[in-house]
């Protein structure tokens, strides 16, 4: 669930484990939505920006623009 404690991506209904500095630890997220900040999905346990929900590509549209959520 939503704010559940994590240590590894796979225990998240959301597949997002995202590190919380200011509440020292990780938390399950939900998945970035159209026009957030994100990464592809990768292999890491925890993540420090969450991929992007289903529908929703991470891209860049240039080299100095950081990857955002775009439909598909």
């Amino acid at each position: 669930n939503i704010g559940d404690r994590c240590s590894h991506h796979t225990e998240c209904l959301s597949a997002c484990c995202l590190l919380d500095l200011d509440r020292r630890g990780a938390f399950c997220s939900s998945k970035a939505g159209r026009g957030m900040s994100c990464l592809p999905q990768t292999r890491a346990a925890i993540n420090f920006i969450c991929p992007c929900r289903m529908g929703l590509t991470c891209t860049s549209k240039d080299m100095i623009c950081p990857r955002r959520c775009h439909l598909i």
